[in-house]
């Protein structure tokens, strides 16, 4: 995978050679407000294998011990700048510094299956039972 960096900015990496995360760090300082989002730039530009996705995943530290989340999908021809937007679920507000790492790239292998437009879908054991439908 290609990686392209802003100037001041971080490269992605694992901290464990076995992590499936590149850790994203913010390019820019700011506060994520209580219950709010903000959006912190990575200076961080990707070019994805072909039949691959990137997907942003929130930081477990982060999550933990201060409610704070990120979630986003980068398409394969995206090669812009990596934005991460940041949901504080917290009655604090959130401190965010510059260099502190924010969410997490997984590279994840996509496939581009075309859709077929149909009156009725296979049946399955599950069918339309969604949420809860399995029990706890």
């Amino acid at each position: 995978m290609k990686v392209k960096v802003d100037p001041g900015a971080y490269y992605p990496v694992r901290a464990h050679e076995t992590d499936a995360g590149l850790d994203l760090r913010a390019n820019e300082a700011g506060m994520v407000p209580p219950h709010g989002s903000k959006t912190f730039g990575t200076g961080v530009h990707v070019q994805l294998p072909h039949g691959t996705g990137g997907l942003l995943v929130a930081k477990s530290g982060l999550n933990s011990k201060n409610a704070v989340t990120s979630t986003g999908l980068i398409d394969e021809g995206y090669t812009g700048e990596i934005h991460v937007t940041l949901h504080n679920g917290s009655d604090m507000p959130f401190i965010v510094d510059h260099g502190q790492k924010i969410s997490q790239l997984v590279v994840i292998p996509v496939l581009y299956e075309d859709v077929e437009i149909v009156d009725e879908l296979d049946e399955s054991e599950r069918g339309e039972n969604g949420f809860g439908s399995t029990g706890r």
